[in-house]
């Protein structure tokens, strides 16, 4: 009984929980029964208002009578004289369901406690309507109709249900749902062998937080955008690296270049978001490169630095202030900005349409869903541009779509057509090196990226109505030649950064970029993480091995890393296995526990024995610079860093065996 408590009181009286955490009522030594119903009445539980929240665990003696009724047993209890002298199950869980308190969570760890269900069943009945349907009102009961309560298993359980929250669960919340905890829960009792408690009532599908069920794992997290812009804005880790830099250390530049440098390519891009395009164009502006070239970071800093909520921030007053003014949007010049990322069609429409505030219409019986949700956006669209709005509209990484023809032929076509200067599209997609950078060597890159820009240009590009004259979208590439320039001065501002560094940042930033074939940002930052984080970064320098990685590019660099894993909890081939299950997960990246560890088993084709020590020792190792976290579903998930890393993940898994590279 003293471990059950400790348990309770670890989870619930946590003073980590702060706000959220519960208070213990002290409950008197319970030998008759009217003890119990002493206590009942100066705890006042029956009389609990409606913002308190109450945990009641019931635990102790439990018995069936011959009709199943369900009865606490207690040191005065007379077996023959239930009904008198031992307490009916029910009417003690009726004291505070039959209360005014909005959430309540009632535990019965007992022999036989699934019996309560009997009674249960009538009292449900007897409450008001609102009540009985409440979704916050919730039991559960430990042990079956004819099963006995087993030593310290709901202790167990509990206690693996916290261990998980606080680590592989990774809820995002501040209160589960009830729905949740019965998930954790069946994890739980997978985890220990031990039978998971039955819900007796609370399981009614509903997702509404409990407060009764403190998540400790709820890390607060920092709004920097309003939501219908948050996907595509720049992370607040990025924000936190800048504002450190631009806080008077003297280095010569600075590695928050999402706020800084690659002038000419924001320049235009603030200027498009101020005015619209020059005369002779259409109102849509495609942002292109290859993979890691940066556009996405040009892309994140306008959304970003358009923020009506950002910019009034005290926090990043320095992001405004510092940057160009030319480079600067307007305030609330971008509505929406999406990442397209394993999205369909249909669902890029819904978050256009959640971003402006609207609902998506229930379709008409033999209709297209997504032709009526794509009618519905653009009547919408029409009625801001009667009062005089035009609307901007930015999806990024639209060649990771789900289907990116279909989503440029059946969204981004019509609007660009229906829309003309009542909106304006920024669109973000891949592509290789084309004219826009002579003597640029191939990138291997598939011949049908070409086909999708072409096919996002033709579907932008509008007929003026008047004669045969076309207005193309403008373009912005950001993998010209000058690109290198750039990428070595962010390189030299990460070196730059190193404390009491050996060596010539430039210099040292000069020969890397030469070394790594077609580097991009992406490369530049991995190479400089390497330096950054190892122990001496000069002998570093001085490690043939190392050059010759690097020379390897991306996959030569990621090879290096997983050689030089050191922990005996993640070995090369684990953490190969799990950064592979995150290339392959759908939607916005994978939740940890349980199916991480399920596709990296797949992956391995063989169990992995302590899955969550391998993911802790991942995320504690260089390796997690690789991945990216989201939020999904109210789950925390990840993915791989950049789409070319997924790519060579996906396809090209050998190439990254550290055995490749040792008997080279």
């Amino acid at each position: 009984m003293k471990e059950q408590l400790q348990v309770l009181e670890g989870w619930w009286c946590d003073p980590g929980l702060g706000e959220r955490s519960f208070t213990r009522e002290e409950v008197p030594d319970l030998q008759q029964r009217q003890h119990v119903e002493a206590f009942l009445n100066e705890s006042e539980l029956r009389d609990a208002p409606a913002d308190d929240a109450i945990l009641f665990f019931v635990a102790g003696h439990g018995e069936a009578s011959p009709a199943g009724s369900h009865f606490l047993m207690l040191p005065g209890t007379d077996p023959q004289r239930l009904l008198a002298t031992a307490y009916r199950t029910s009417d003690l869980i009726a004291a505070v369901l039959d209360s005014e308190a909005k959430h309540v969570l009632v535990i019965v760890n007992t022999c036989y406690s699934r019996a309560v269900n009997i009674g249960l069943a009538q009292l449900t009945h007897d409450l008001n309507q609102p009540r009985s349907n409440s979704p916050t009102l919730a039991v559960l009961a430990a042990t079956d109709v004819g099963t006995t309560v087993g030593v310290r298993e709901l202790s167990a359980l509990l206690a693996q249900v916290h261990k998980q929250l606080s680590t592989s669960a990774e809820l995002t919340s501040e209160h589960l749902t009830f729905v949740e905890f019965m998930e954790q829960l069946h994890d739980a009792s997978e985890a220990t062998g031990y039978k998971s408690p039955h819900a007796l009532l609370g399981m009614n599908g509903s997702r509404t937080p409990h407060l009764c069920l403190p998540n400790p794992g709820y890390q607060p997290t920092t709004r920097l955008v309003a939501p219908q812009r948050s996907q595509v804005a720049a992370s607040e880790e990025d924000l936190r690296y800048w504002i450190n830099r631009a806080s008077g250390r003297p280095n010569r530049a600075d590695p928050g270049w999402y706020f800084s440098g690659r002038r000419p390519l924001t320049s235009v891009l603030a200027r498009f978001l101020e005015a619209g395009p020059p005369s002779g164009f259409a109102p849509s502006l495609i942002v292109t490169g290859t993979a890691g070239s940066g556009k996405s970071a040009v892309i994140a800093r306008a959304v970003t630095l358009s923020d009506v909520g950002f910019r009034a921030n005290p926090a990043y007053s320095g992001a405004i202030a510092g940057s160009p003014p030319d480079t600067v949007p307007p305030a609330g010049s971008i509505d929406v900005a999406l990442l397209a990322r394993q999205r369909t069609a249909e669902q890029v429409v819904a978050a256009f349409l959640d971003g402006l505030g609207q609902e998506a219409p229930e379709p008409e019986p033999g209709t297209d869903r997504l032709t009526d949700m794509r009618g519905h956006l653009l009547k919408v669209l029409r009625e801001l541009a009667s009062s005089g709005r035009t609307t901007t509209f930015v999806v990024d990484g639209l060649d990771e779509a789900d289907d990116p023809y279909l989503l440029v032929s059946q969204v981004v076509a019509p609007l660009a057509q229906a829309g003309q200067a009542a909106l304006r599209l920024v669109i973000g997609v891949r592509s290789h090196l084309t004219s826009a950078a002579p003597g640029a060597p191939s990138t291997g890159e598939p011949v049908q990226d070409v086909a999708l820009l072409d096919h996002v240009r033709q579907a932008l590009t509008l007929a003026t109505g008047t004669s045969r004259t076309q207005l193309p979208p403008m373009q912005l590439r950001t993998d010209g030649p000058e690109t290198t320039a750039d990428v070595q001065e962010y390189l030299q501002a990460l070196l730059d950064d190193i404390p009491d560094a050996a060596f010539d940042a430039a210099d040292v930033a000069r020969r890397i970029t030469a070394r790594i074939p077609d580097v991009s940002f992406l490369d530049a930052r991995i190479a400089g993480g390497q330096l950054r984080e190892h122990e001496s970064p000069a002998d570093l320098l001085t490690d043939p091995l190392w050059w010759d990685s690097l020379g390897g590019g991306l996959v030569g660099m990621l090879r290096r890393d997983l050689r030089e894993l050191s922990t005996p909890r993640l070995t090369s081939e684990t953490a190969l296995a799990l950064l592979r299950a995150a290339a392959f997960a759908q939607g916005a990246g994978i939740p940890w526990g349980p199916i991480w560890p399920a596709l990296a088993e797949a992956v391995l084709d063989r169990p992995l024995p302590d899955s969550e020590s391998a993911i802790v020792g991942l995320r504690a190792s260089r390796l997690v610079g690789y991945l990216a976290q989201d939020t999904e579903d109210g789950r925390t998930v990840h993915r791989l860093a950049h789409e070319r890393l997924a790519e060579v993940l996906r396809s090209e898994p050998h190439l990254l065996h550290t055995s490749a590279m040792e008997s080279q």
